[in-house]
């Protein structure tokens, strides 16, 4: 029907709503997390980490992989990270947090979108509360595992349990849903 308005509410569905609070603003890529979010636990490290580069590394990368997936469809506001914990596993540093991007459509008259202007012609109930809203920022909410396999390469995961915790393997192009 109108390709846009599927990848609005496929943005919407696709998206899993942590409830993660905002902590940390990735904005400024040298400033180190708090250091009450950081932990360095788990089993033997096989080499010493620096918290505080793996949080650097990790918040870079998803600010990265964010702009490559979404900004096709979308202007950015912000990169947060947040409840970030890390612990060295068999010699990587796995990272668990909260992800939020905030994000608002390009710039233009709402009038022009497909799907606005759709609602406006059959003077949908709906058409006023998809004009105000289509500038207004927005949120998307992930709770995410990063492990980093060396200084270039992050292999991402995602919780797909609805309760509890089941990660698996994701790109940030995954929460685009398809045709």
């Amino acid at each position: 029907m109108f390709p846009l308005k599927k990848v609005i509410i496929g943005m919407v569905f696709a998206i899993f709503f942590s409830g993660c609070s905002s902590d940390t603003v990735v904005q400024n890529q040298t400033a180190a997390p708090p250091a009450k979010e950081v932990t360095n636990t788990g089993t033997e490290q096989k080499q010493p980490v620096d918290s505080s580069t793996s949080y650097i590394q990790i918040a870079s990368y998803m600010e990265e992989e964010s702009k490559k997936a979404f900004s096709p469809y979308y202007e950015f506001v912000e990169f947060t990270v947040s409840d970030y914990e890390e612990k060295t596993v068999d010699g990587k540093v796995e990272a668990t947090f909260g992800y939020q991007v905030k994000y608002k459509n390009f710039e233009k008259d709402p009038d022009t979108v497909d799907y606005i202007k759709a609602a406006k012609e059959k003077n949908d109930p709906n058409y006023q509360q998809l004009y105000d809203e289509y500038l207004q920022p927005k949120d998307m909410n992930f709770h995410l595992k990063a492990v980093v396999e060396d200084a270039d390469s992050i292999t991402l995961y995602t919780n797909v349990s609805p309760k509890g915790i089941q990660w698996e393997k994701a790109v940030m192009s995954d929460f685009i849903l398809k045709k």
